[in-house]
């Protein structure tokens, strides 16, 4: 019998986070937020599982306090952030 733990697979949200990641917009609006600078996917990804307290983005969809504070903290400032710029 196999005691393996299986990790959560991403949902729709986690896509959303890494889609982003690897957008230079969100890279550009996480350096307008934080000191340390983002130059790549990986560094936005290390922000987005700070800021929602996880250790996968795949959690995003398992984890309502996650993503209470990827909604809080990301998604809402950062579709702000588009409009501002005028990205649709």
């Amino acid at each position: 019998m196999s005691t393996t733990t299986q990790r959560p697979k991403g949902g729709e949200l986690a896509k959303l986070a890494g889609r982003w990641c690897g957008e230079r917009a969100f890279r550009e609006w996480v350096e307008t937020i934080q000191a340390n600078p983002c130059n790549n996917a990986a560094g936005a990804a290390a922000f987005v599982r700070a800021v929602c307290g996880i250790g996968s983005r795949a959690q995003l969809d398992h984890d309502a306090a996650a993503r209470a504070k990827f909604d809080q903290h990301i998604r809402k400032p950062y579709a702000k952030y588009r409009a501002s710029v005028g990205c649709v």
